[in-house]
């Protein structure tokens, strides 16, 4: 039986929806009748979805802040990926403010999926 999972978003939120089904899917996990501990990492272009910044109403798509509340209710694990955000020319203090929030080395990514039951990319 899967107890764990390690979900990993890489696209971008704006004109996808990969990023946003990410949370949903790991709070459908969180949800299910026995608890699955579920670990959604966002690497890539998927960090800007945790911009606190971001205005995806400005290309006509749905603010962000239903799925974070999703998030929220669900007490997702959420990692934001050190050199995805240092690429993004982003830096912690662009981020959501979010509990459940840790910035991450690639290198504790790895550790995240060795460890888990099951991984996959989103």
């Amino acid at each position: 039986m899967v107890e764990s999972v390690v979900i990993i978003a890489d696209h971008s939120p704006i004109g996808k929806n990969s990023a946003l089904e990410a949370v949903r899917i790991g709070s459908g996990f969180v949800a299910l009748g026995e608890y699955i501990n579920c670990q959604i990492v966002f690497t890539g272009d998927a960090v800007y979805l945790l911009s606190k910044n971001a205005k995806p109403e400005a290309v006509g798509m749905d603010t962000f802040d239903e799925v974070m509340e999703i998030a929220d209710l669900s007490d997702l694990e959420l990692y934001v990926v050190d050199q995805a955000l240092k690429d993004a020319g982003m830096s912690a203090d662009d981020l959501v403010e979010y509990e459940n929030l840790k910035i991450v080395t690639i290198e504790e990514v790895v550790n995240l999926i060795e460890n888990a039951d099951t991984s996959f990319r989103f």
